[in-house]
């Protein structure tokens, strides 16, 4: 099942991926409109895995679940569009950042990382109450592969420090 969770994941999400490294900066409203199309299909995607990976629960599992879902959901929007910003700022600049740049940004992303897994336990604690440990336990797993797949995919289509901007 991971596998076809993940792979459904890294499709929509590709799909919708914001320009790659090798582009030159789109004007700003074609930028924004592909990092909402990019959010927009994160927010579908993630919605579609959890429905598929919580689906053995009962019904009214099921409403409670959703029910703290669409809150979790604005949570973590909020912070995938933090993490997207820290990666437009990366990219734009990435050939010219200073020292100083680097360790704001590599302390900007570990905050990220760090509010991702705080969001995380946040609901598995919600989720413990409302159905129990067990399925608690299936969201913060899912919730973290969703997560971890999502970085790694854009972490791939990120140039690394000290590169040369591929043309």
């Amino acid at each position: 099942m991971k596998k076809a969770l993940i792979l459904s994941l890294l499709v929509g999400v590709a799909a919708a991926a914001p320009g790659q490294q090798a582009q030159p900066a789109p004007a700003a409203p074609a930028r924004q409109m592909d990092m909402t199309k990019f959010k927009m299909a994160v927010t579908e995607a993630r919605r579609k895995l959890f429905a598929a990976g919580m689906s053995n629960l009962t019904p009214q599992q099921l409403e409670a679940f959703w029910g703290v879902y669409a809150d979790y959901e604005k949570e973590k929007d909020a912070v995938t569009s933090a993490r997207m910003e820290l990666l437009r700022k990366y990219i734009e600049g990435f050939s010219t950042l200073s020292d100083a740049d680097v360790t704001k940004l590599v302390g900007q992303a570990a905050a990220t990382q760090k509010e991702n897994v705080d969001l995380g336990l946040k609901y598995y604690g919600i989720y413990s109450q409302k159905l129990n440990a067990q399925a608690a336990g299936r969201f913060y797993l899912i919730d973290d592969y969703i997560t971890t797949a999502l970085r790694l995919q854009l972490l791939d289509q990120l140039p690394l420090l000290g590169d040369a901007q591929r043309k």
